[in-house]
């Protein structure tokens, strides 16, 4: 499966990363000799990504441009939207409808997401794919709870894990399909204010065309605080100096 556009979200404050966000956008920090946004970006790319909407928002977004520019550097067409209030990532995506319009399915990565080898997509029926992940920290995530091979539940940061059930996390790595932006307009907000993913992934899901795909690589992470970008420069610096004495 080769998706062509590809939606990438870059907003935020970084407030977990502080003091390094005070003067540095979170997705510039680095991570094994690249910045975090690197990851993201070369896992779209391994998709098939040549169009590349960039959502921006939060502190230095211009450092984000900077590095970015056209794409050119990175063999890449690139526009931006600015998302002038943290409304969720469902409405960060919601924005970029007319950049995506021209193809039936497109792809959405978080921009602090690091995936160590490639997505292995498989040609689906479905009309949009989530990403799972084993992690043993559950509650930071969206969770997709199975029974054997049947998802039977979706739940945004649950506060209680089931012991009878097999449960992932959603990874910030999504398909979606021109759908999408029906389905946005039956959402409402959270008690937090936003417009949640997993409402949208809930949809999908009720309509029966959601398709769940097992992360098969070795690392992922969401690279969003100092211990998550700590194990990620741990991970590829013993990877990369394996039998180095």
């Amino acid at each position: 499966m080769t998706i062509n556009n590809g939606i990438l979200l870059a907003g935020g404050n970084g407030t977990r990363l502080f003091p390094l966000t005070h003067s540095v956008n979170k997705h510039l920090l680095p991570v094994d000799g690249k910045f975090i946004i690197d990851y993201p970006i070369n896992t779209l790319k391994q998709m098939g990504v040549e169009n590349l909407t960039v959502v921006l928002g939060g502190s230095h977004f211009s450092l984000v441009v900077d590095h970015l520019k056209d794409g050119r550097d990175h063999n890449l067409n690139i526009n931006y939207i600015y998302q002038g209030e943290a409304r969720g990532i469902s409405q960060a995506i919601n924005l970029c409808q007319r950049y995506v319009s021209d193809q039936d399915r497109f792809a959405v990565i978080l921009g602090d997401n690091i995936f160590s080898d490639p997505i292995k997509l498989f040609e689906a029926d479905e009309s949009a794919t989530i990403i799972v992940c084993k992690h043993h920290e559950l509650n930071r995530f969206g969770v997709a709870t199975f029974n054997d091979d049947e998802l039977i539940a979706i739940e945004e940061k649950p506060k209680v894990l089931s012991d009878t059930f097999r449960q992932y996390a959603i990874t910030g790595c999504y398909l979606f399909d021109q759908q999408y932006f029906e389905f946005f307009k039956t959402l409402t907000p959270s008690a937090r204010g936003e417009y949640e993913i997993c409402d949208i992934i809930t949809q999908y899901w009720k309509h029966d065309k959601l398709d769940t795909t097992a992360y098969s690589g070795e690392l992922w992470s969401d690279a969003g605080m100092h211990e998550s970008i700590a194990r990620c420069n741990q991970y590829f610096y013993n990877k990369n100096n394996s039998g180095v004495i």
